[in-house]
C-alpha cells in the first residue's frame, strides 16, 4: 500500500503536463509498479522514471544545425536502492554519417525501467555510402536483463562488437559479423508483407551469440519476438496505447501497460 501511495503525487505531476506510462510488472519475486513521465520544458523535454526501489529525472533536447545536420541529447540522474546512478545520451548526424551513444553507471538493477548494472554503454556509427546502402558499427556493454532474484549471474556483463552491411534491393537485406566471447553471424530482412502496407523485420545472431529477434508492423498495431539461446524469449504486443508483454528469462514475467499522450 505504501507504494501506491508513493506514486500519486508522480502521477498528478505527469497527467498536468500530457505524456504518462504506467504498467505494472510481475515476476517471482513479486509485482513492481512502473511509471514513466514528461512534460515540455523549452526546446527539450524533461522526463522522469519510478520502478520502485528506484527513481529517475532527467532532461532530453535536440539541437537543428541546419545543412550541418542535427544533435539530440540527454541526461538522467538516478536514485534508490544500491545508491546514485546516472546516464547520459548523445545523437547526431551530418551528411552520410550519423552517431548514436550512451554511457551510464548503476550500482543496482531495478526492473523493469532501469534493467542494467554496474557500468553500461553503447556507441554506434552509421555511415551511408550511397542511397541504398548502409555501414553500421556498434560497441556496447552490458548486463542481461535477468533479475537477481532469480538467480541468474547478476554480476555478469559482456562487450559485443558488431559490423553490419544493410543494402536495398525492394526489400532491406542485411549481413555482418560480431564478437561477444565467440565471435557470431548477422543476418536481416525487412520489407513489406501484405496489401496494406504491413512491414515484416527479421534479425538473427548465430554462432557466439544465438538471437532472433522478429517485428511486424501493423498500422496501429505492432508485435515483437524475441528468441534467444541459453534458453529466453518474450512476446510483446501493442494494441495503440496498450503494451502487453510476456517473456521468460530463467523465470516467466510479465509486463502490462498503458501510454496516454496529449499534443
Amino acid at each position: 500500500m505504501k507504494r501506491l501511495f508513493a506514486l500519486f503525487p508522480f502521477c498528478a505531476l505527469a497527467l498536468a503536463q500530457g505524456r504518462l506510462e504506467a504498467g505494472l510488472f510481475a515476476a517471482l519475486s513479486g509485482p513492481v509498479p512502473a511509471l514513466e513521465a514528461g512534460w515540455a520544458l523549452g526546446e527539450g523535454e524533461v522526463f522522469a522514471r519510478l520502478a520502485l526501489p528506484r527513481g529517475a529525472l532527467g532532461y532530453a533536447g535536440s539541437l537543428s544545425l541546419g545543412p550541418l545536420g542535427f544533435l539530440a541529447y540527454g541526461l538522467q540522474g538516478e536514485v534508490g536502492e544500491g545508491g546514485l546512478g546516472g546516464a547520459a545520451f548523445l545523437e547526431g548526424g551530418a551528411g552520410p554519417l550519423a552517431l548514436e551513444g550512451r554511457l551510464g553507471y548503476r550500482p543496482q538493477r531495478a526492473y523493469p525501467l532501469f534493467p542494467e548494472e554496474g557500468f553500461f554503454g553503447r556507441l554506434f556509427l552509421r555511415y551511408r555510402p550511397a542511397a541504398s546502402g548502409v555501414v553500421g558499427l556498434e560497441l556496447a556493454r552490458g548486463t542481461p536483463p535477468r533479475p537477481p532474484s532469480w538467480g541468474l549471474q547478476p554480476g555478469f556483463s559482456s562487450w559485443r562488437l558488431e559490423g553490419s552491411y544493410a543494402f536495398r534491393e525492394g526489400a532491406t537485406y542485411t549481413l555482418g559479423a560480431g564478437l561477444s566471447g565467440l565471435p557470431y553471424a548477422l543476418l536481416g530482412w525487412k520489407g513489406e508483407v501484405g496489401e496494406e502496407g504491413e512491414v515484416l523485420e527479421l534479425l538473427l545472431r548465430l554462432g557466439g551469440v544465438n538471437r532472433l529477434e522478429a517485428g511486424l508492423y501493423l498500422g496501429e498495431a505492432s508485435l515483437f519476438l524475441t528468441l534467444s539461446y541459453p534458453w529466453a524469449g518474450s512476446l510483446l504486443a501493442w494494441l495503440g496505447d496498450l503494451g502487453l508483454e510476456a517473456g521468460y528469462e530463467g523465470a516467466p514475467y510479465a509486463w502490462v501497460r498503458y501510454a496516454w499522450r496529449w499534443p
